[in-house]
C-alpha cells in the first residue's frame, strides 16, 4: 500500500448480513464503499436499521464482514498499530459502573502510553476540555448520560487519534454542550484529523463535514460535496440574549427560535429577513451576539432520500427513536 493510501480510511463493496432464524439472513451491507481523506470529516445519514452502527464496528474490528475490503490507517480493523492510532466513541457507550472517572481515564491512557508523553497531563488537560474535573472522583454510575457521553469523547482523543469514528457524538448533550464539543472537533479537523460521523441532525453535520453521504439499501445511496456551497442557497444566523428573546417576539410575532443556554438562536433566515431584523433590533437596542451566514442544505431531497431506503428494519440495530430536540425551548 502506498504513502498516501496510508492516510486513507477506505471502504470497498463492503457487505454485512445478519442470520434471522435457522434459515433466513438479513442483509444491512450491500456493498458500501466510501473514502476519507486526511482532515475530512465525512457526515453518513440513514434512518434507523440503515446500517450506520454497523458500518462503524466493522470499521473498527468489532464484527467481521461477509466481504469486501476496509483499508484504514494503512492497515486493517483490528490490527494493534491501527486501534491506537484510532479514536472511536459509540453511541451508547458503556462503563465499568464502579470506576470512577479519574480513574477510567487513567486505565486507558496506560493502554495508549507509548502514543502520549505523559500520561496524567493528557488526562488532565481532556478532563478540562469536556468540563469533567469537577466529576473526576464520582462514579460512573453516578453520572447522567450526558456526562458520560462526554467521557466517552474524551475517552476517543485520548491517544491523539489520527482518524476518529463517531457515531451520534452529540446524543444527550445539551446545546452548549453540544457547540463546545463541536468547537473541540473543529479543532482537531483543523489538525489533520480526519472523522467518519453519524448523526440525525443536518445542521451539526454542515457545521462539521465536508461531505455528506446517505446510507440507503446497504450502500451510500447519495454524497453531497458541501464544499462546493455555491451550489447551495445562502442562510442566515442570529443569536441575541435570551432576556431579549420576548421584545424580539413582539417586533416580530411569526419569527420562531430555539433557546441555547443564556441566548436565542433564529436559524435558516433569508439574506432579507436577516438585514430587516438586524435594523430593527438595532434600533430597539437588542444586542446581536452572532451573525453568521452559512449554506442551507438541502433537506427536503435528502430526507426523500433516506426515505427512499426500502430495506426492512427487522436487523438487530437498536432502535433509536427519540426526540432530538427535546432539550431546545422554542422562544
Amino acid at each position: 500500500m502506498s504513502t498516501s493510501d496510508a492516510a486513507l480510511l477506505r471502504v470497498e463493496d463492503l457487505r454485512k448480513s445478519y442470520r434471522l432464524g435457522l434459515r433466513r439472513r438479513q442483509c444491512v451491507l450491500r456493498g458500501l464503499g466510501l473514502r476519507v481523506e486526511r482532515g475530512e470529516v465525512y457526515g453518513l445519514l440513514g434512518r434507523n436499521g440503515a446500517g450506520k452502527t454497523t458500518t462503524f464496528r466493522l470499521l473498527t474490528g468489532l464484527a467481521r464482514p461477509d466481504g469486501g475490503a476496509i483499508h484504514i490507517l494503512g492497515g486493517r480493523p483490528g490490527d494493534r498499530d491501527v486501534h491506537l492510532r484510532l479514536g472511536y466513541c459509540p453511541e451508547n457507550p458503556q462503563f465499568p459502573p464502579n470506576l470512577t472517572v479519574r480513574e477510567l481515564m487513567r486505565f486507558h491512557a496506560a493502554l495508549v502510553a507509548s502514543r502520549l508523553v505523559t500520561t496524567r497531563n493528557r488526562v488532565d488537560w481532556l478532563a478540562a476540555q469536556f468540563d469533567l474535573s469537577g466529576v473526576s472522583r464520582r462514579e460512573l454510575r453516578q453520572l447522567s448520560r450526558g456526562t458520560q457521553q462526554r467521557v466517552a469523547l474524551a475517552l476517543a482523543l485520548l491517544a491523539r487519534p489520527e482518524r476518529l469514528i463517531l457515531d451520534e457524538p452529540l446524543t444527550a448533550l445539551d446545546p452548549l454542550q453540544r457547540q463546545r464539543v463541536i468547537e473541540i472537533l473543529l479543532e482537531h479537523k483543523r489538525a489533520g484529523t480526519a472523522m467518519i460521523v453519524s448523526s440525525h441532525v443536518l445542521t451539526e453535520l454542515q457545521t462539521l463535514a465536508d461531505r455528506l453521504g446517505v446510507l440507503a439499501e446497504g450502500r451510500i445511496g447519495r454524497e453531497i460535496d458541501l464544499g462546493a456551497v455555491g451550489a447551495l442557497p445562502l442562510a442566515m444566523d442570529i443569536r441575541i440574549p435570551f432576556e431579549k428573546a420576548k421584545e424580539a417576539r413582539l417586533d416580530a410575532p411569526d419569527l420562531e427560535g430555539v433557546r441555547e443556554g443564556d441566548t436565542a438562536a433564529y436559524r435558516g433566515l433569508s439574506f432579507a429577513r436577516a438585514q430587516t431584523l438586524l435594523q430593527r433590533w438595532s434600533a430597539l437596542g437588542i444586542p446581536i451576539l452572532e451573525l453568521a451566514e452559512r449554506r442551507e442544505l438541502p433537506a427536503a431531497e435528502i430526507l426523500a432520500s433516506i426515505a427512499e431506503d426500502a430495506a426492512p428494519a427487522a436487523v438487530s440495530e437498536p432502535a433509536r427513536a427519540r426526540d432530538r430536540d427535546r432539550d431546545k425551548e422554542r422562544v
